[in-house]
């Protein structure tokens, strides 16, 4: 409605000025239509008519469905949608929601224990997406680790919430703390829980190792049951609403050095909400309770291997990694962690790339592909076979035995130059010579020896265990000390039946000298 002053004006306009509807409605701005209403009216109008409430399309329907809300309270608002089309019901379900809430009770509040822990005994685990920072496609997520006792916090930023990433944080995590708690809590996490049905569940196998590495005990919560877990979804929520707002990224280094300042300056030295004391205060008596923690870290890399592609890339993840071009066709290992990928055939690594989080990229170095022009066919004299050449005198001997023999040159060719890649020309090059001192060619002889020459990466120590009973070794048995038991008990049986024999024939001696 339009404002009484504005009615007067237009009033005043036209009887006592005489400017015609046209003219006010331009002067004042207001539609012409509005301005003629006014002055046939004559009046000022203080107030709008008041609307007639208009009949929703649910109302003739009500009485059917407190009829079906009778015979099954629980009924949802799609199944009574669906009763209510047939009887000629046509509108939506918004409005069937709306009067559904007035007429439900209101669902009763369920009452909990509070959960209490005592010093080192539970730690609780979580993860918060903060969406796509960066606008390029992948999502920030945070790993939140809350000390149940003391409320201590340990937070860290991700761009995956792979089970990499989820041990890489673990890792972390225990040596921030400087320990370990007898229980970590987590809730259905896909990276944690392969299978679940009801109070049974089965852990996936890589976090089994993780758990079985360190030796605690992980307990998962009833699905949907946050409030078993509330100290580490309170320590999300904390995060996302005291840390997060209003700061800027340049990128995920730099999200994660503000979080260790925000986090040590001031989130672990405030008065908990909770407790109502200071967690690094409470966590200076917590740390003598930790256990101690294995002094090797474990191995949190991603591992996988794949056969090299003929444009010289693997796969990993969705993204493509160049390798040098003599692999193509072999089979490599792929390790992976938060910073670097790095390709290794058999125990050499042969190169190494940083990780890219985007979707579909191709990732190359330009010097895996030197060579590989004067490779192709159509050059006079190939770059593979002057590259092999060049590896020395040895190498050049061995060449023209293969020319001379059955084996595929081209075979031997490519087995050499990947093998110069992953060993080094001088290492090929010494062992040809070996071999050849030996009267033995074959590029499989020549990578088995290759591979006995590599100085292996040392497998980690055994793992010690709590019961000093379970260590012990017992001594390999000596089957000479039983051949020994027998041949004694052999020679005691020997001379104790010599021993009767000689008792019962002097008494029959003496037997015939009785008269």
């Amino acid at each position: 409605m339009l404002d009484p002053k504005s009615q007067v004006k237009i009033l005043q306009l036209h009887y006592s000025e005489g400017l015609s509807r046209q003219k006010i409605a331009s002067q004042l701005g207001i539609n012409r239509k509005t301005v003629s209403k006014v002055i046939t009216r004559r009046t000022v109008r203080l107030h709008g008519q008041p609307r007639q409430p208009r009949q929703s399309q649910l109302q003739p329907y009500h009485a059917r469905i407190d009829e079906l809300l009778q015979k099954a309270p629980g009924r949802s608002a799609v199944n009574i949608l669906q009763r209510l089309r047939p009887a000629g019901y046509l509108g939506g379900i918004t409005i069937l929601r709306d009067y559904l809430r007035t007429v439900r009770a209101p669902a009763p509040k369920e009452a909990f224990y509070e959960l209490d822990f005592a010093m080192g005994e539970a730690a609780q685990v979580d993860w918060g997406e903060f969406g796509d920072v960066f606008g390029d496609g992948t999502k920030v997520h945070c790993f939140v680790m809350v000390l149940c006792w003391s409320r201590l916090l340990y937070l860290e930023f991700t761009l995956r919430e792979t089970l990499g990433a989820l041990l890489r944080c673990y890792e972390r995590a225990l040596r921030f703390f400087g320990g370990r708690c007898s229980e970590y809590w987590h809730d259905n996490m896909p990276t944690v829980v392969a299978e679940r049905v009801g109070n049974l569940s089965r852990f996936t196998v890589g976090f089994s190792a993780y758990v079985g590495f360190h030796g605690f005990n992980a307990v998962l919560c009833n699905v949907r049951a946050p409030h078993e877990k509330g100290r580490v979804e309170d320590g999300v929520k904390f995060v996302r609403n005291q840390f997060w707002p209003g700061r800027d990224f340049r990128d995920l280094a730099d999200i994660n050095t503000q979080a260790v300042q925000w986090r040590d300056l001031w989130a672990n030295r405030r008065e908990h909400a909770s407790t109502g004391k200071v967690p690094e205060l409470m966590f200076a008596k917590e740390r003598e309770a930790l256990l101690p923690l294995r002094p090797e870290p474990y191995d949190t890399d991603e591992v996988t291997s794949c056969e090299v592609s003929r444009f010289f890339r693997v796969r990993f993840e969705t993204n493509f990694y160049t390798v040098p071009w003599t692999l193509v066709g072999k089979t490599v290992t792929v390790r992976a962690d938060d910073r670097t990928v790095r390709v290794f055939y058999g125990p050499k690594r042969v190169t190494q790339h940083e990780r890219c989080y985007l979707k579909h990229q191709k990732i190359e170095n330009l010097a895996h592909r030197q060579g590989l022009d004067e490779h192709k066919p159509g050059a006079q004299r190939t770059g593979q076979l002057a590259a092999v050449e060049s590896y020395g005198q040895n190498t050049r001997r061995y060449l023209e035995l293969i020319t001379a023999g059955t084996r595929s040159l081209r075979a031997e060719l490519r087995e050499l130059g990947c093998l110069g890649t992953v060993y080094g020309p001088q290492a090929v090059e010494r062992t040809i010579g070996e071999l050849l001192a030996k009267g033995v060619v074959g590029a499989g002889r020549l990578e088995r020896t290759l591979r006995l020459q590599q100085d292996l990466p040392q497998a980690p120590p055994p793992m010690p265990l709590s019961d000093e009973r379970l260590q012990f070794v017992p001594p390999a048995p000596q089957l000479g000390d039983y051949d020994a038991l027998l041949l004694d008990a052999r020679h005691g049986d020997s001379d104790e039946a010599a021993s009767t024999a000689g008792g019962e024939t002097g008494t029959s001696n003496d037997e015939d000298k009785q008269p």
